[in-house]
């Protein structure tokens, strides 16, 4: 993977494959780059397909600062990726955060986005309780038992430091009263709001939107159906299609009630995602 350095410091890494449009594809989750893989593969036949380690993800930095939410540190890095490879504007795609990342970049910076291709639109009362506290509460908690130390051993940012030694340093230098401020302040992005359908993203900045849309149909607790129905009747560009794949089939894996990974299912989307932007 090749490194792109942002403007505050951070080095993301970031793969380019395939000749053609290009479409910038983030996972959902803080999973990394390479967990799309399957559906990148896919997408090459037909596109240039950028997939990245957003910071906190994969072999990229951790990083602990800035103002507003993570997810708009990682739309607004999106954004900067993209420019730096002078190859925009891009079909911004992507489930879950994923698509909240999509979003905030074309709400953001316009003129990257040529279109959204969308699905796991995750919204709701359960669904932001549920994600406000996955990505933050454990890590909160093990800073106030104990202090940085105890945030490294937590299984994610074991992985991170494994994937990325400098970053037992970077987190070994916070001060844990600091990083349990910036959990929270991030968390709050995913406080229940009645006018945001989706996680953290205004309906109003949603009819806004200019760009053509492809939306795929929830079906789960954290992606309900509800909210990529609201999501295509607020976008005046938007189509919706069904999910390409059976809802319980995404939740039996998500759960670990059946083998194999919910990315495993993203091949899927291929065929419907050339057909949209093919006929645009």
């Amino acid at each position: 993977m090749v490194e792109f350095l942002t403007h505050d410091g951070c080095r993301l890494n970031y793969r380019l494959r395939g000749e053609g449009p290009l479409i910038a594809l983030t996972p959902g989750g803080r999973e990394a780059g390479d967990a799309v893989d399957a559906l990148a593969e896919a997408l090459a036949a037909g596109a240039q397909v950028l997939t990245w380690d957003r910071r906190n993800t994969g072999a990229s930095d951790v990083f602990f600062g800035g103002e507003g939410s993570e997810q708009e540190i990682w739309a607004d890095d999106l954004a900067d990726l993209i420019t730096s490879l002078g190859a925009g504007p891009a079909w911004l795609a992507g489930g879950s955060a994923g698509c909240r990342v999509s979003l905030l970049t074309a709400l953001r910076r316009p003129e990257i986005a040529r279109g959204l291709l969308l699905w796991s639109g995750s919204g709701g009362p359960y669904g932001c309780q549920f994600l406000g506290f996955q990505y933050h509460v454990p890590y909160i908690m093990a800073a106030e038992r104990g202090g940085m130390a105890a945030v490294a051993k937590t299984p994610f940012f074991a992985d991170r430091i494994a994937a990325n030694p400098q970053n037992g340093e970077r987190l070994a230098a916070l001060d844990p009263a600091d990083f349990i401020a910036v959990m929270k302040r991030w968390n709050s992005f995913f406080y229940y709001r009645q006018d945001c359908t989706v996680a953290g993203v205004a309906d109003a900045d949603l009819s806004g939107l200019s760009q053509p849309a492809l939306i795929f149909e929830g079906g789960d607790d954290i992606h309900p159906a509800e909210v990529s129905a609201a999501m295509a009747r607020l976008m005046p560009r938007a189509t919706l299609l069904p999910s390409a794949w059976p809802p319980q089939e995404w939740m039996d894996r998500f759960t670990g009630r059946s083998l194999g990974s919910v990315f495993d299912l993203y091949p899927a989307l291929a065929p419907a995602i050339f057909d949209f932007i093919g006929g645009l």
